[in-house]
């Protein structure tokens, strides 16, 4: 199966494709130009690369979120408009969880994005156990977790370093110097195991009102 894989839910995005669970490319950016600015030139780049035509695509991966609303419907409208006019079917993953999916360390992964105002989107996994779900919460709410842990931690991509500034007395946490994985990849080795989806079924997973909601929340109380 050749799997087209998108994510665009931080400032850093990705492209990846993947046949049989095996990487033919991956690209992981990050400029001062916008997703909709880079990504339809680096997925003609990817396809150009692999030698291969978008009609030879069996699925198109797509990260649902959380992370930056305007990049997450970015790369759904990209991803939506390739399924409808190549008549193929899609995926949806959570974008940390695709995240976790690419990185191999030994103990507990926390893969977070900054949400601003001390805020991370994360969520919580142990090897392919999931011990909390993709969240929106104030860094410091997981100090209860990383005080009791008794494996190593590991804080994994824009949002690790508000997490390791809270943390860093911690003994059971521990740095890396990984940089922000191709979360591209992770979503197509997710989708490879799931059921494929029509575009009708996709949507964003933001996890929290937009800041115009908020302040209109404000203004209506």
């Amino acid at each position: 199966m050749l799997i087209l894989g998108v994510d665009c839910s931080s400032k850093q995005g990705s492209v990846a494709v993947v046949r049989d669970s095996k990487p033919l490319y991956q690209c992981v950016y990050d400029s001062n130009m916008t997703h909709s600015q880079n990504l339809l030139s680096l997925i003609e780049n990817a396809v150009t690369i692999c030698g291969i035509n978008k009609k030879d695509i069996d699925l198109f991966a797509v990260t649902l979120g959380p992370g930056s609303f305007t990049g997450l419907r970015i790369g759904l409208a990209l991803v939506k408009g390739m399924a409808i006019a190549l008549n193929k079917p899609c995926v949806g993953v959570s974008s940390l969880a695709a995240m976790a999916e690419t990185v191999d360390l030994d103990g507990v992964v926390i893969p977070c994005f900054d949400a601003r105002r001390g805020q991370v989107y994360c969520r919580i996994t142990d090897g392919d156990e999931v011990i909390a779900d993709d969240d929106c919460i104030m860094a410091a709410t997981l100090e209860d977790f990383v005080s009791s842990c008794k494996k190593d931690i590991y804080f994994v991509g824009d949002g690790k370093d508000v997490c390791y500034n809270k943390f860093k007395e911690y003994k059971n946490v521990k740095n890396h110097s990984a940089l922000m994985p191709c979360i591209a990849y992770g979503a197509c080795l997710m989708a490879e195991n799931m059921p494929p989806q029509t575009h009708f079924e996709l949507s964003p997973s933001y996890l929290r009102l937009s800041q115009a909601e908020r302040e209109l929340k404000e203004k209506n109380k």
